[in-house]
């Protein structure tokens, strides 16, 4: 691909990838033939990577124009890799020699391939700059790697070693570094390579990131209530796994609305476990960065982790104040929110058009807040809308369940009855504060969350009921006739 744009004459590229030598080492084979090429580095200077021959030159200043008087050795052109260039380029003279020798360059057949695992361009050179993303290994790479590794360890002795179903595609998101060590590693400990040792060690890419946080899954049983949520995914869990359905078949997403309380977040950790597959937690506002640029910069990697450790639930918290002040972005922060929303906005519609199984799984507090600062156009990108209201009677057991045998207490099942609109939360507080206080005082304890918002409450029921799956098993509308039989009689 990389090749399309030097014979187009694209003077300057950035070539974006944690594997310089690899990225290198395949772009210099590609144009192998027609272009000389020559490589950049603090220490070593200026190399010939045909002769391997080393001119020097530690000023980043000097290869550059040094590239002017290269000889091409009877070649179409000269293609010149400037590694670590993200640490240089903003320093002004740098930057304009770049800026200089871009047309001159552009006339003589000769470009400069930036290489660095980051992209850091100035605003000056934004306009001259083609970002490129160098590919992460491919399964058959992976699988060549794997086998290699395998048969250098039998002849060391280990004659039982073989391949777990499924694990090397399990790899796809590592470097060949990092897969070789994980390959090793799972040999080591396993005698074998393992899905689960390769799976763990992609995860490590989110926390040395910082930018999302790695969630644990909780099990089925840990949720009571909320059954027409809980079928929905198992009945979506085949998606993952069938490898004949066409890329926009598979599950995409849903966003769950609903009080907080209401198990919104533990149906996030509930999913993950159904589906099998790791979670990770997406804070939008914590991508925003005080730099030009790093609010979008910290964006971009952390959607590219993302497609790298795929299969993957991406729970986004809050969802709703990620897009506060999107509509005025361009006046208080240069469109700095704007660009971020509409970064992940097109990354989703683009997992979706690949088949990149990733499920994105939105949490929501306030609907009218998302509507109105997305004009709807983001709940277009979930398959559904589910909203999650206060349990039942019969789910207000099922949860007074969970939570006696989770905190150890006793508190009788009849006391559900008297919990009318309360959320799942506030059951667990009453759990909580009775091992300290005795059921009847931490009950006369609890203030419902109903009692102080019940307005906002009941207008997302009734926009819900237009406009979402109800994901407990008995509906509101049931709930509120109910409530008025009792309060008749």
């Amino acid at each position: 691909m990389i090749t399309w744009y030097l014979s187009a004459g694209y003077p300057l590229l950035w070539v974006v990838t944690h594997e310089e030598e690899r990225a290198i080492a395949r772009i210099s084979q590609e144009v192998e033939g027609g272009y000389a090429t020559y490589s950049w580095d603090l220490v070593r200077g200026l190399v010939n990577l045909a002769t391997k021959e080393v001119i020097g030159m530690d000023d980043p200043v000097k290869p550059l124009t040094y590239l002017l008087q290269m000889g091409s050795m009877g070649k179409d052109g000269v293609v010149l890799f400037m590694k670590d260039f993200h640490r240089f380029i903003s320093a002004t003279e740098v930057m304009r020699t770049v800026k200089n020798i871009s047309p001159l360059i552009k006339t003589m057949g000769r470009h400069i391939i930036f290489v660095s695992p980051v992209v850091q361009i100035p605003v000056e050179l934004e306009k001259d700059i083609t970002v490129l993303f160098f590919d992460l290994p491919s399964e058959e790479e992976l699988r060549e790697l794997a086998e290699k590794i395998i048969c250098a360890a039998k002849q060391g002795g280990g004659l039982d070693l073989q391949i777990e179903d499924k694990a090397v595609s399990s790899a796809k998101g590592l470097t060949l570094d990092e897969a070789e060590n994980a390959f090793s590693l799972s040999l080591v400990k396993h005698k074998a390579i393992k899905r689960k040792v390769l799976e763990d060690e992609k995860l490590r890419a989110v926390k040395k990131s910082g930018l999302m946080e790695i969630m644990s899954p909780e099990p089925l049983e840990s949720l009571g209530g909320l059954s027409g949520l809980k079928r929905y995914f198992i009945n979506r869990r085949e998606g993952f796994l069938r490898e004949d359905l066409p890329p926009y078949a598979k599950p995409h997403g849903v966003i769950l609305v609903g009080p907080p309380g209401t198990g919104k977040s533990l149906s996030a950790k509930v999913c993950a476990a159904i589906y099998e597959i790791p979670l990770i937690r997406l804070d939008i506002s914590s991508l925003k960065g005080s730099l030009v640029g790093e609010s979008e910069r910290n964006m971009n990697q952390a959607l590219q982790i993302i497609r790298s450790i795929a299969p993957v639930v991406v729970w986004m918290d809050e969802f709703e104040k990620a897009f506060a002040g999107v509509a005025s972005s361009a006046k208080t922060d240069g469109g700095t929110t704007l660009g971020m929303i509409g970064r992940l906005m097109t990354a989703m519609q683009d997992f979706r058009d690949e088949g990149v199984p990733v499920y994105w799984l939105a949490t929501v507090n306030d609907i009218d807040a998302l509507i109105e600062n997305s004009q709807g156009a983001m709940i277009r990108r979930f398959d559904d809308v589910f909203f999650l209201d206060f349990p039942s009677v019969e789910e207000r057991k099922e949860i007074l369940r969970i939570m006696n045998a989770k905190y150890r207490t006793s508190i009788p099942e009849v006391m559900a009855e008297r919990m009318e609109n309360w959320t799942g939360a506030e059951i667990e507080k009453l759990a909580f504060s009775s091992i300290y206080d005795g059921p009847e005082e931490a009950f006369a304890a609890i203030r419902p969350i109903y009692n102080q918002c019940s307005q906002s409450i009941e207008r997302a029921r009734e926009w819900a009921k237009h406009n979402a799956r109800l994901a407990n098993e008995t509906s509101y509308q049931e709930k509120s006739r109910k409530i008025k039989l009792k309060i008749g009689g």
